[in-house]
């Protein structure tokens, strides 16, 4: 963190191409977790995708959220053959949003609301399942996206908290 003028502490501005750099680093870190799916379901996209996208927002801020958390969810519907077909497109613009609400919140206010916020809008986005799935489907399949979401939460912000007190870089 540097200083300003004032004294109060601020994000350090840090050049594009490492942002870009970080971006791939985080989403790559999705790839893999989108290989792990620790949850029982007949939907094969619910995985470990999310968790580098919630540190990503938690720690470098908005921008880098929804860009990590998008992209995690495209590789995983791509890994996955798109089992819900073109449904993937706007869940995943669903999530990038709910990366940089995640970053934003976090940065106005505490990690526990920014937390809280990001398990919502993903378990919400479960609602765009509705035309393909059903609503008997989408609503038995409810429980386990809620699962999958706070696990992904989970490990996203105990890394955070692990490293918080490092420089933003």
């Amino acid at each position: 963190m540097a200083t300003d003028r004032s004294g109060r502490t601020s994000p350090r501005k840090v050049p594009f191409a490492y942002q870009i750099a970080r971006i791939a680093v985080f989403s790559a870190l999705s790839v893999l977790g989108s290989f792990l799916h620790p949850f029982p379901s007949s939907i094969p996209t619910l995985a470990l995708d999310s968790a580098p996208g919630f540190f990503a927002a938690l720690y470098f801020g908005p921008v880098d959220g929804f860009c990590v958390t998008g992209l995690g969810h495209v590789a995983t519907a791509l890994i996955n053959n798109l089992p819900l077909g073109v449904l993937h497109a706007p869940i995943a613009v669903g999530l990038a949003i709910a990366g940089c609400i995640v970053g934003y919140i976090n940065r106005k206010w505490n990690f526990l609301p920014a937390v809280a916020a990001g398990i919502a809008i993903n378990t919400g986005l479960v609602v765009l399942a509705i035309p393909m799935l059903g609503l008997e489907a989408t609503l038995a399949f409810t429980p386990i996206l809620f699962i999958a979401a706070c696990v992904n939460a989970a490990l996203g912000t105990a890394l955070y908290l692990a490293v918080r007190r490092r420089l933003r870089a």
